[in-house]
């Protein structure tokens, strides 16, 4: 019998006797049973109000095996206190953490557990560090906190809404020296497409056009002229990557094969290239092999420099749960293109319709590598056309 229900009993016996004898003592205490029951429920029901969490952390995007400190504060704004408290938090089972009173786990979940005794308005801070070791999001919307009822041997709940995530980015695959030519026109020469201005040749100066980036200004060509003039700088062209990461379903029944493991590896391959682009100042133009918003694959515009390869690390980083498509489907899109591109194909296994796909790029005119990610080391294998090689850039 619990707590509650003893005091039922206790209040039901009191007025029992009190409208019997008509005691006003025996209808008051009585009473007090019954009312202690119904305050219980009141104070539970407000309890969320009066109890607030605040949650920090110093990073937000970070690499497996990153130490993220976490600091958090819980406020205490009723006029009685909060024995035996206990804050309940669930992380994924690859996140470990450290400066906990308890840690479980169970479920493929880590169930944090801290202890507290707050007294009547006040407030405690505890700090601990969680160190997540797979890529992925990981974040909170509600943590449960557990305080001693007024009736001594129950708990109650308090649900405590909160806001927290951590972007865990996938760890770059070593990859072998990668070598491709720079297919023409994207690469090799100045075409209308691809013409950019390399800001290390000055060629000359203009008169200022509205639009012009005030770092490009020449002030002392505009001190001697009276006139704002702009730089001119020599055009370029950069060669555009055209990089298709090939995804498999996470289970294939008829094979009956697990490939979460391999996806991994793809994905950590798209890392490493999107850091080697932006370390050579290349353009990278991703393709993925499963639906985005109704579109039979994922495309990510040709960009180049910090902000395109967080994006593209944002993107691998939240890829989970997705529906895969073909790889031959992917690659028949790029036949055609009016230009002769560098396409690289990151996959762990080439299908009949794929290859043939490889072929007709081939035979188009496009430069294709295919990076095999099926074994723990990476290898590449070429397929060129018969054209007059180009103009190589190593990428290492």
């Amino acid at each position: 019998m619990s707590t509650r229900q003893v005091y039922h009993a206790l209040g039901f016996l009191c007025l029992l006797f009190a409208l019997f004898s008509g005691s006003r003592f025996l209808w008051l205490f009585g009473g007090f049973f019954f009312f202690m029951t119904l305050a219980h429920r009141w104070w539970r029901a407000n309890l969320p109000r009066w109890v607030r969490l605040e949650w920090s952390a110093d990073q937000s995007r970070v690499m497996p095996g990153t130490p993220v400190t976490v600091r958090f504060s819980l406020h205490n704004r009723s006029w009685l206190p909060l024995p035996g408290t206990v804050i309940r938090v669930s992380f994924p089972e690859h996140v470990t953490v450290e400066g906990a009173d308890d840690v479980t786990a169970s479920s493929q979940r880590c169930t944090v557990r801290f202890r507290f005794h707050l007294p009547l308005r006040t407030s405690a801070e505890r700090t601990f560090t969680l160190t997540p070791h797979k890529r992925g999001l990981v974040w909170l919307t509600e943590a449960q906190a557990d305080t001693l009822s007024v009736f001594g041997e129950e708990q109650d709940p308090i649900p405590l809404p909160l806001s927290f995530s951590l972007l865990v980015y996938p760890l770059p695959l070593t990859l072998p020296p990668l070598s491709a030519a720079a297919a023409e026109p994207d690469g090799g020469s100045v075409s209308r497409r691809r013409l950019e201005e390399d800001v290390t040749f000055l060629r000359g100066v203009r008169g200022y056009a509205p639009g012009d980036r005030l770092k490009h200004i020449h002030w002392k060509a505009s001190a001697k002229t009276g006139a704002l003039q702009t730089r001119l700088f020599e055009p370029t062209a950069r060669p555009t990557w055209k990089v298709v990461g090939h995804i498999l379903p996470s289970y294939e029944p008829l094979l009956q094969r697990q490939n979460d493991t391999v996806n991994e590896r793809v994905i950590s391959a798209l890392a490493a290239l999107s850091v080697l682009c932006r370390r050579q100042s290349l353009s990278c133009d991703l393709f993925l092999t499963v639906k985005q918003r109704g579109r039979e694959q994922f495309h990510l515009p040709a960009g180049s420099g910090k902000a395109h390869h967080v994006h593209v690390m944002t993107q691998l980083a939240r890829l989970y749960q997705y529906m895969p498509t073909s790889l031959a489907a992917v690659l028949r899109r790029l036949e055609h293109s009016g230009t002769r591109d560098a396409i690289l194909i990151v996959t762990p296994r080439l299908d009949g319709p794929a290859e043939e796909a490889v072929k007709r790029l081939v035979r188009h005119g496009h430069s294709v590598t295919v990076l095999d990610v099926s074994e723990e080391q990476p290898v590449l294998r070429r397929h060129e056309s018969g054209r007059t090689p180009a103009r190589k850039v190593v990428l290492s």
